[in-house]
């Protein structure tokens, strides 16, 4: 028996990770979400198995901050899903809370990793009481499903081409899973980098709509809309990479 199979965290976390699967089987493979949820939660399987394979307990703990970032991000393609209507709401909410109780118990293993003795115990992982992780309270978290609410609303004047289409929505795939993960990360400049990439995201989802417009793919006035809504995304973005 390898280690990270004795550990009580990686058996949950398998089941979450078929559970995602099947969920996902049927999705329209068009959407990068499909596959950013694949990954990312398996990577929770990866990142935990790597994490108890290492002797270091700082390397330790660094794995079980990839670890700790993919299940966020498996959590926000639960949002993402919903909103696109692949997911009901109450399903997506059974998978986020096994997803949450997941995280909890990485912390808590974290946490006795860095004293060198073996915790699972779910650790104080502090949120309010209306969200399950604290992501999902920040501003520009909610302003990024707007503005992917936005986009899946565009009316049927928008022949957007297919390239153009899978573009913006990585683009605002990337911000809502960059922000839910930039959020979890302890050490501040790994914090920083994620939130810069949204932002960066941000920007690209934005000049993608400009061409839109310039190719007659996006009528100026449909356009409006998104800007605004990236434009407050991007300044929120600074805002909290500079706090």
């Amino acid at each position: 028996m390898f280690s990270h199979e004795r550990l009580k965290v990686y058996d949950k976390t398998l089941a979450s990770v078929a559970n995602l699967a099947r969920c996902s089987a049927l999705w329209d493979k068009r959407h990068c979400v499909v596959d950013h949820l694949i990954r990312a939660s398996e990577s929770i399987v990866l990142n935990l198995a790597e994490g108890a394979r290492l002797w270091s307990s700082g390397q330790k703990q660094h794995s079980l901050d990839y670890a700790v970032g993919s299940a966020l991000e498996s959590a926000a393609c639960l949002d993402i899903a919903v909103l696109k209507q692949f997911l009901p709401a109450a399903s997506a909410l059974c998978e986020k809370r096994l997803l949450c109780e997941i995280v909890k118990m990485l912390v808590g293993l974290r946490k006795s990793w860095g004293k060198a003795h073996l915790h699972e115990d779910s650790a104080n992982y502090h949120i309010q009481s209306d969200y399950l992780f604290p992501h999902e309270r920040l501003d520009v978290y909610q302003v990024s499903l707007d503005f992917m609410r936005w986009f899946q609303a565009l009316p049927a004047g928008a022949e957007l081409s297919n390239r153009l289409y899978r573009q913006i929505d990585k683009a605002a795939t990337s911000v809502v899973l960059n922000i839910a993960e930039g959020n979890g990360r302890y050490p501040n400049a790994d914090r920083r980098r994620f939130l810069d990439i949204a932002e960066a995201c941000a920007v690209k989802a934005a000049a993608y709509l400009d061409l839109g417009v310039r190719k007659a793919e996006l009528d100026p006035n449909q356009r409006e809309g998104g800007i605004q809504l990236l434009g407050r995304i991007a300044l929120m973005l600074r805002g909290l990479s500079l706090s």
